[in-house]
């Protein structure tokens, strides 16, 4: 990387080589060559901001002066005005595009940590599970969908998948906290429909918080007696393996930050060592090809040559098949989270 003393020498011997050059040609072309101090005003704009752009302005305007005293200018004050609204405008246009693709680098570092906390690369040692996730980032670069796999303190599996309405860094962000909040609230309990209600919770209670609303689905997996429990909060519902048909979530059901107090209750099912189930967000069943949704339908119809492989090649099976059906960019992210138990066939 070059340092700063280095960028200052190359700005000053770059002015001083115009300066030079300005003196030795003759009259006649001196009037192309002076507005080459554009050259280490765009340097010290680029390098410094515009603060160094100005200095760098001030310190050209004045070689410029000098020189004119020693090979006099026709029609020095037009020359002059001409000379420093030039390099001005320099300054500024090369100060802003500096900051402006400053400003996206740093956004772009940001949104890559986002995603990272959104879908970590490794999964946790689950005992007695076969999972696997997949996340695929919107053509933004990640909006609001996450998914959360850890160990419930009764030694349980609890996954959770969400989906934080809107999108781009603001949706990401708050997904960012919410999968947090679902993160330290696992390590208290498992129970999928006190998970939700107390995320809930902390999401109305969110300082500052505006229209914040999050869908989400919590399932928990015991691996010694094979249960499975969820709880759905305004969230597709998962998928049966084999058999590919929703699994119908018990009572009423709300997304996540509407209401302060609102109650959710458990669905239970016991897992054959043959079955599973996949949670999913809606991105994965809103890609079109030629105008047609895939929908829920087309998501069973990929699924379903695939329901009796292993967690992980199920997973990467059917992010494979979405992305190559549809024919349109993917304008939202998507998540899946398969898991069955660690006994099924591959």
């Amino acid at each position: 990387m070059v340092s700063n003393a280095a960028r200052v020498t190359w700005t000053c011997a770059a002015a001083l080589a115009v300066f030079v050059l300005w003196l030795a040609v003759g009259a006649s072309a001196q009037v192309g060559v002076a507005f080459l101090y554009a050259i280490p005003i765009g340097l010290a704009s680029w390098w410094f901001g515009w603060r160094g752009g100005a200095v760098a302005v001030l310190a050209c305007v004045a070689l410029y002066l000098i020189g004119a005293a020693v090979r006099p200018v026709e029609h020095f004050e037009l020359a002059l005005a001409m000379r420093l609204t030039a390099f001005v405008a320099v300054a500024g246009l090369v100060s802003v595009v500096s900051e402006r693709l400053t400003v996206l680098e740093h956004s772009a570092e940001e949104l890559e940590a986002i995603r990272a906390a959104l879908a970590p690369p490794s999964l946790p040692q689950l005992p007695g599970v076969d999972v696997a996730a997949a996340f695929v980032p919107s053509e933004l670069g990640v909006s609001g969908d996450f998914y959360l796999l850890t160990n419930g303190p009764d030694g349980s599996t609890v996954a959770v998948v969400g989906d934080v309405a809107g999108h781009g860094p603001k949706a990401a962000r708050l997904a960012t906290f919410i999968r947090t909040r679902f993160a330290a609230l696992a390590a208290g309990t498992s129970d999928p429909a006190e998970l939700l209600m107390m995320a809930n919770q902390a999401l109305v209670d969110r300082p500052g918080r505006h229209k914040e609303l999050v869908s989400a689905a919590c399932v928990r997996y015991r691996a010694e007696d094979k249960t499975l429990t969820w709880a759905l909060a305004g969230h597709p519902l998962p998928l049966h393996l084999p058999t590919l048909r929703e699994l119908e979530g018990a009572g009423s059901t709300l997304v996540l930050g509407v209401e302060p107090n609102f109650s959710l209750t458990n669905a239970e099912l016991r897992l054959g060592s043959e079955e599973g189930v996949i949670v999913y967000t809606d991105g994965a069943t809103d890609v079109r090809q030629g105008g047609t949704l895939l929908g829920i339908e087309g998501l069973a119809r990929m699924l379903a040559p695939m329901s009796g492989l292993r967690a992980e090649p199920l997973v990467a099976g059917i992010q494979r098949e979405v992305l190559e059906w549809t024919d349109e960019p993917v304008r939202d992210d998507f998540c899946l989270v398969a898991l069955r138990p660690e006994t099924a066939r591959s």
